[in-house]
């Protein structure tokens, strides 16, 4: 059965270009926009006296790259070194030279920082307990190109994110990171109330014609 109306939280721009039968009039413009990669994590159970830093950081001074290290037990007043806690260890990698890796380099990448010693500090005990990196965020959650969103650039700011009301394809409806609020979890999930507003708001004007 036909529907009248599709909301997309899939990729916007690989909804246009990907899903549709007849790419749309700005099919160029999406084609053209930078992709971000969703980089690189490690997800990791330690050990150890806890570090009064919640979020603690490494700047590589080559390219400028920040690594990013997360243990939540660093807040909570009361706890011990003795009981394993939950940490992240994130990295970002350029979406073209993820891509020409391929996932075995990017697997690489991620195992040596993993090796690094600055986020080791302070734990007697580390265990590994998942790795993603980009193709492995694309296999588990269908990313369009191995892509997080497109990158939020000076001109696409400037242009505006990918409207929730479609204006090329006439019931379809679009929420996600290439869309306003923006990317993070808590964004997509505005952008899914602002795409849903607009389907509310256009069924009340055809209800009332």
């Amino acid at each position: 059965m036909r529907s009248p109306i599709v909301l997309s939280d899939w990729s916007a721009v690989g909804t246009y270009l990907a899903l549709l039968k007849e790419p749309p009039a700005e099919a160029a413009r999406f084609k053209g926009l930078p992709l971000q990669s969703p980089g690189v994590c490690a997800y990791l159970a330690v050990k150890g006296k806890p570090s009064s830093m919640y979020l603690r950081f490494k700047l590589d001074e080559g390219n400028r790259r920040c690594r990013l290290l997360i243990h939540p037990k660093a807040i909570l007043r009361k706890s011990s070194g003795d009981d394993w806690s939950e940490a992240r260890l994130l990295a970002p990698m350029d979406y073209r030279e993820a891509q020409r890796l391929g996932h075995d380099a990017q697997l690489e990448y991620l195992d040596r920082l993993l090796d690094e010693e600055w986020w080791r500090q302070g734990f007697s005990d580390v265990r590994v307990l998942a790795k993603r990196t980009p193709r492995m965020w694309s296999w588990d959650f269908n990313l369009y190109q191995d892509s997080m969103n497109p990158v939020m650039t000076a001109a696409f700011m400037r242009q505006g994110r990918i409207p929730h009301r479609s204006p090329y394809v006439s019931g379809l409806y679009l929420a996600g990171s290439s869309t306003h609020p923006g990317q993070w979890i808590s964004f997509c999930m505005m952008s899914g109330i602002h795409a849903a507003d607009c389907i509310v708001k256009d069924q009340s004007r055809g209800a009332g014609k």
